[in-house]
């Protein structure tokens, strides 16, 4: 098993259509796992290819089985998922509880996956599958209506199972990005002062700040522009702000004016 990835084999059982074989691929790449085992597939593999979108490589190194137990090979325990009633379903466990269990068991420790199962869109597992399960888990979704879509059932399970996994790791789960590899970078103190200094005196020019008697506004102005710290771009726009607002209340008025007179842009 490569090293961060995700210790699941995801087996679909009789998959039909190919769209969500491809949205299974893609779900199984965003939470990082990669082994999946497909049991007597009857579905479009140009559809599956075009929904997989950046999780081709998921699609294209699938292994293909006649038997569910040729499916399993080489894992260490067998999870079914289910969302219908029946005696033999009875045993079926919360995903999020039982993920807690798969990841603290030496069973998923060994360097072999865990099947973690998925029937037929339209049907499920069979009986006849349920009993070859060692373990059921279901999604706890509204009973009005619990069946979920292929991939989706997919995608709630892998993410109890990757957080669980991950946690117990001491791994960061990734967090959304800013825009760009590169932290923001603080600005330097002193520019901070020259652009407070720049729009203090924008701000008097204007009228807002009076004359004389002004240093309580202009101090919570301060503490609101710095509260959060600010990085060289943040100093950089409102410097310019106070550019422009100067420039504004001097010539600047008119020009504008004539700008939009003619249907000119005004930058």
């Amino acid at each position: 098993m490569q090293a961060g990835r995700l210790p699941v084999r995801v087996v679909l059982v009789r998959p039909r259509g190919g769209a969500n074989v491809g949205a299974v691929c893609r779900a199984m790449k965003n939470m990082g796992a990669a082994d999946l085992a497909v049991v007597a597939p009857d579905f479009d593999r140009e559809q599956a290819r075009r929904m997989a979108v950046h999780a081709g490589d998921v699609l294209q190194s699938a292994r293909e089985a006649d038997t569910l137990a040729e499916a399993v090979a080489g894992c260490t325990t067998v999870v079914g998922t289910t969302c219908r009633p029946g005696a033999s379903r009875r045993r079926a466990r919360d995903i999020r509880d039982l993920a807690a269990e798969l990841v603290r068991s030496p069973m998923i420790d060994c360097g072999r996956p865990a099947a973690l199962l998925f029937g037929a869109e339209d049907t499920g597992l069979t009986n006849e599958e349920i009993a070859f399960c060692h373990r059921l888990a279901y999604i706890p979704a509204a009973s009005a209506y619990p069946s979920l879509n292929l991939s989706q059932a997919v995608l709630l399970c892998l993410y109890e199972l990757r957080r669980h996994w991950w946690e117990r790791n001491g791994a960061v789960l990734s967090h959304p990005v800013r825009g760009g590899d590169e932290r923001p970078q603080p600005a330097d103190a002193a520019a901070v002062e020259s652009m407070l200094a720049a729009l203090e005196q924008a701000l008097t020019d204007i009228g807002f700040l009076a004359e004389r008697g002004a240093g309580g506004v202009m101090a919570t102005i301060r503490a609101l522009l710095t509260r959060s710290g600010l990085d060289v771009r943040e100093v950089r726009i409102l410097h310019g702000i106070a550019r422009q607002i100067r420039w504004f209340g001097g010539e600047g008025r008119d020009v504008v004016r004539e700008k939009r007179r003619r249907g000119e842009k005004l930058r």
